[in-house]
């Protein structure tokens, strides 16, 4: 797709870096550290499990890095986002800012991402309810997480509480409106760049089961990742780090995203999302969605938000998103201080 000769610029650094950094060594928690071994004569490794203390301190099958059983208050950081739909933020480079940004920077846990994007999941098994939506980023992901309480732009953003009760360590939830933030730096608290925002609508948390810790959602891919690939997922997450175990879906409006603008190439998310720069963008700075002679956007979507529904040729003013995910526990502090 041509959009994606545009991303180059933005996207070719942070990939880079973010490759050079899962073969950098250290002394602390932010050196790499092998897999385990196959037996004792020096074999190859048997797996990618991490080893080292910080992966280790708490028994889990997800990498969690806080310790959630028999809490009736608790919560988990979306370690992997795996996006189905639409095809434009599947594949390539949004996929690949996807992945780095959920990923920790944790290399001595075989996690070499950048961490800047985090979605929460707290539960309160008292109340039946979920907290959830975006968090700030933070330089230490051992410290824990909090949500992110701001305004970007003209969206609100905030955690939204849902009904989610659990059976069994099954659950669902669904939120009406949900402005989740993808930060693109390392920065943390007033040292953090604005996001790019996320604007959903109807959004479903599905077919998600807990483990019987409280620990995990899905589990992290310790024997699909290769040992002598320095236990990296592949390219566009084949293999994947994580095993998904939960899915979501929402739309998004080619109206508000029209308003959502990618720093660094000065393109709107809908112009990301036509796949086609020259056909739907203006070619003003920033590039945003060609509209017709009554100002609608010309672009066509595969949803109608008036009817939540599929589009029709009277109403295609949406797309949907659909993903799967993984999640693993993290210390939750509350809401950030706004």
């Amino acid at each position: 797709m041509r959009f994606l000769m545009g991303f180059c610029v933005l996207g070719l650094s942070a990939l880079i870096g973010a490759a050079t950094a899962a073969g950098c060594g250290g002394d602390d928690a932010g050196e790499t550290t092998s897999s385990s071994t196959a037996g004792t004569g020096g074999g190859a490794p048997r797996d990618c499990s991490p080893t080292h203390p910080t992966c280790t301190a708490v028994a889990s099958e997800c990498i969690a890095v806080h310790d959630d059983q028999g809490s009736t208050k608790f919560g988990l950081r979306m370690a992997q986002l795996t996006v189905t739909k639409p095809d434009v933020l599947a594949h390539g480079y949004i996929a690949n800012l996807v992945a780095q940004g959920l990923t920790m920077k944790l290399p001595v846990c075989n996690l070499n991402g950048t961490g800047t994007f985090s979605w929460l999941l707290e539960f309160d098994t008292a109340t039946g309810k979920l907290r959830t939506g975006g968090a700030m980023p933070t330089n230490d992901p051992l410290a824990g997480y909090c949500f992110a309480n701001m305004t970007a732009g003209e969206f609100e953003i905030a955690p939204k509480e849902l009904d989610a009760p659990l059976t069994d360590g099954a659950w669902s939830g669904a939120a009406d409106i949900l402005n989740v933030p993808i930060f693109l730096d390392t920065g943390a608290g007033d040292t953090a760049t604005e996001p790019i925002v996320l604007p959903l609508h109807q959004v479903q948390l599905t077919d998600a089961k807990l483990s019987t810790d409280n620990n995990c959602i899905g589990r992290y891919n310790r024997e699909g990742l290769d040992p002598m690939d320095a236990c990296l997922p592949g390219p566009d997450g084949d293999p994947p780090a994580f095993i998904n175990g939960g899915k979501l879906t929402a739309f998004i409006t080619l109206e508000e995203v029209d308003r959502v603008i990618i720093p660094g190439i000065e393109q709107s998310l809908c112009v990301v999302l036509s796949g086609d720069i020259g056909e739907y963008g203006t070619g003003e700075t920033p590039n945003t969605c060609k509209r017709d002679a009554s100002d609608k956007i010309v672009l066509k979507g595969d949803w109608c938000s008036a009817t939540n529904s599929a589009a029709t040729d009277d109403c295609a003013d949406a797309y949907t998103l659909g993903g799967e995910y993984a999640a693993s526990a993290v210390k939750i502090t509350g809401l950030c201080p706004p």
